[in-house]
Order: C-alpha cells, then structure tokens, then sequence
C-alpha cells in the first residue's frame, strides 16, 4: 500500500464520521423557531428591495416503485391520477408565493425535484410549467447566453418518454439530472432500481439531440454488493455516456429511521470501509482523467460547463440542491416538505399530504427559523470555505475556532496564516483538505458544538 493510502486511512478514522453536508447553515435539524408567516411575507419584501434574480424549486414526490436507497420524501403509486389533487394545490401555493414576488426580478435558477417529475405526463408539466410562467418571471430559451439562467429537472430513465423529453425542452428546460447510482445488476437488484446502460443510453442520446446543454449523472458508493471491479464497470459506462457533471454521494445506510432500508438491505450486503473508500478513490482518479474536474466534496464537472466556470470564477454556491452556478440567490421552494432560504430565513414546507392540502394554514410551516447576525456571518464563512476553500476572519473573534484548525494543518488538510498587525488569519484548503471541506466547516458550526446538536448525519468519506 502506497504512503498516501495510509494516511488516507488514518485520517478517515479520524475525521470520517458523520456531519454535515452543509447545504444551509444553520442545518435544518436546528430550525426550531414557531412558523411566523409575517416573519416570513416580511423576508420576500426585503428580498424585493434587493431586487436581485433568484432561485425557484418545485418539489413532486410521487414515484412508481420504491428505492430502497433513497432518503428523499416520496409518495409511491402505480396510479398516475394521484398527482392531479397535487397539482391544483400546487398552483395556489404558486399564486401565492409568485403574487408576494416582484415582477421586476427573474428566476435564474429553477430546479424540479422529487420524487420523479416525469411520473407526470407531458400535459400536466406543461400545465404547471404554464402556471408558474404566468405568476413567475421565466426567462426564455434565447435568454441564455445573457444570463447563464439554468433550469432543470429530474428524469428517471424508466419512466422518461421521448415526449416528455420534447416536451420538456420546448417549455425551455436546458438542464437534466438523473439517477443512475450503479449500473451492477445483483446491486441494483438489491436497491429496487433495474435501468441498463442501453435504456439510459437512449434517453442521453434523445435529450443531446433536442439541445440540453447539460446533463447529470447521479451515482452512489456504498450500496450493496459493489466492489472495486464492479463499479469500475459502472464508470466505465458513465465515462462512455459521458455526462457534463456528475454527482458521486456516500449511501447513508440508516435502517432505524427508513424502515424499507431494515427490511430490505442486510449490513452484511454493504462493503466494509475500506472498500468504499476505495471506490471512491478509484472514482475520483478515472473521473480526473477521463478530464472531469474535481469540484468538491461529490460533484464533478467537465470543464466547460457552468459548473465548472463559476468554480474557476469564484461564483460556485451551495444550496440545497448541492452545488449550484449562481452565488447568493434567494430560494423559494414549492410544494410538500419544499424549503425556502429568503434573506436569511428558513421555511419547510409540510411533510404530510393531509397537511399540505389543508387549506385553512395559507401553506404554514413544518420547520423554520429566523437567522441573527451570528447565523449569517457563520453562513458565509461556511460557503467560503465549501465553496472557494479560503477565508479570512478576525482573529479575535474567532480565536477560538483557530486553535481547532490547528489538528486539520497538522494533517495537511489546510494552511493558516496569522497575520499579527491586521489581527487576521487566512485558511487555504489543501488539494487532500477537500476530501474533508465539511469537517473544517464544521469548525464554524455554533449548533454542533452544543450538548443537545442533532447527530445523524452522513459519513464524510
């Protein structure tokens, strides 16, 4: 074993445990303020005044059929009408939000998530997509070179027509994501998903030919039965497919909360540590020479996509949809167990369908919380570090926190500069230091640091 797997080991016994994937700060386990809905109707205002382009998020949960790996909300039917009661709440909660919105700024980001929003038909997207386009201020196709807007939805090759896919490009949509987590049969027997490279080769050909101008591949180290060989099997099909990014995430086994996840998935089918950091590695060094760039934490990028320029530019965001093109956007999320990020506040939408139909809350929270002054500064000092790994900061304020990065430059994994006279102090992520960005982060967090801080996150590595 080379040298630099034996330190990769030892640090990942110290530093691979379980923390935050930091796409909010604070994290939503903390978002414990009572639902204020002047509170929040006061954070759009103030995000009028800005009057700068923001974020939307349209959350569809339903899907066919189950994966056993998947921590999302999801309502699983066969029957495609289900969707039909949604949608017309959907669109008062579009109405609502959209009336608070001032026309004046556009949406610059858009993403559909789920779920599976292709579970709809092509008519019922359109439907909505016209609906959020008469209360929204869309920009259209030809806007792109001016403003770099994406939006973006999610497909599930199995489910995915070529009219959904003309259907979804007409309306205006430049992105696509989806889920191929492995391309192994016993591991995708195990997790409840069955695509061959031949059904997603089709729908990537399909989606090349009608223009989008980027698509992502989701993949997942740690599920059953993958082995080094397996899944270098996997990126060889994925490198042939050839994605503009991919998003390469850490299985987050938890039985106790997902009880699909107990009754299906055995630990004995899991690989053990070592193998999945070996895959990851093995991820990582094919991904980099097939010529992806290694953008950070799990997401890689070719490099002329806008991923990629806004991580060169300084640009790079983090939101809840990982990492995004578009620095410093207002979020507003639709539909159940949505959220929404406006100046500081959070809001989550309702987890149950029953609550989110009801119509007498005027579309109330499940979570949410009112960030101070300490909050927000900890948020950008976060994102730096996530996003641009540097920061500066007062070395008064935050003496404290410098004496906890000491260990993390003990390691290599970051450089500190001190610089007396000014009463500053620089941190510089290392190339070894970004394997483990959310560790140093958490440094900032004041919640985790707390007696009672939530605890169940995923595995750093």
């Amino acid at each position: 074993m080379q040298q630099t797997d034996i330190k990769l080991d030892k640090l990942l016994e110290k530093y691979g445990g379980a923390v935050p994937r930091y796409t909010s700060y604070p994290t939503a386990p903390e978002w414990k303020t009572a639902y204020l809905k002047e509170s929040f109707e006061a954070a759009v205002s103030k995000s009028n005044s800005d009057a700068k382009n923001y974020s939307l998020y349209l959350h569809l949960p339903f899907c066919e059929s189950q994966c056993y790996y998947c921590a999302c909300n999801v309502i699983i039917s066969k029957k495609h009408e289900i969707a039909t009661a949604y949608i017309e709440r959907l669109k008062e909660e579009i109405e609502y939000i959209g009336s608070q919105i001032s026309p004046e700024r556009k949406v610059i980001q858009m993403a559909w998530g789920g779920g599976t929003p292709t579970f709809l038909h092509p008519a019922e997207i359109e439907d909505i997509y016209k609906h959020i386009k008469r209360y929204f201020n869309l920009l259209e196709p030809q806007d792109e070179k001016v403003f770099n807007h994406e939006y973006s939805i999610e497909v599930d090759p199995r489910v995915t027509s070529l009219e959904h896919l003309q259907m979804i490009a007409r309306l205006g949509f430049n992105r696509l994501s989806m889920g191929i987590q492995d391309f192994n049969l016993e591991t995708q027997e195990a997790i409840h998903r069955h695509q061959s490279p031949d059904l997603v080769h089709r729908v990537v050909g399909e989606a090349r030919e009608l223009g989008f101008s980027s698509i992502n591949f989701d993949l997942i180290y740690g599920l059953p039965y993958q082995t080094i060989e397996s899944f270098d099997e996997t990126l060889e099909q994925v490198i042939k497919l050839s994605p503009d990014r991919i998003a390469l995430f850490n299985y987050a086994h938890i039985p106790e909360v997902f009880s699909f996840q107990r009754k299906y998935i055995k630990d004995s089918s899991l690989p053990d540590q070592g193998t999945k950091l070996a895959i990851f590695k093995l991820a990582v060094a094919r991904l980099c020479a097939a010529g992806y760039e290694f953008i950070g934490i799990d997401h890689f990028a070719r490099p002329d996509d806008e991923l990629s320029k806004a991580h060169k530019s300084k640009k790079l965001y983090r939101n809840f949809q990982g990492y995004t093109t578009h620095d410093g956007c207002d979020l507003f999320g639709l539909g159940l167990t949505a959220i929404s990020s406006v100046q500081g506040v959070y809001k989550q939408n309702k987890k149950r369908l029953s609550e989110y139909y009801a119509t007498e809350d005027s579309f109330s929270a499940e979570k949410f919380f009112i960030s101070d002054e300490d909050d927000l500064e900890r948020k950008e000092i976060i994102k730096e570090i996530m996003c641009h790994c540097y920061t500066q900061l007062d070395y008064k304020k935050y003496r404290e926190e410098y004496e906890q990065l000491k260990p993390f430059e003990a390691d290599a994994l970051l450089d500190l500069q001190l610089d007396d006279s000014k009463q500053k102090f620089s941190i510089t992520v290392t190339e070894l230091g970004r394997l483990f960005v959310r560790n140093i982060a958490s440094v900032f967090d004041y919640y985790l640091k707390q007696k009672d801080a939530h605890r169940v996150f995923s595995k750093a590595l």
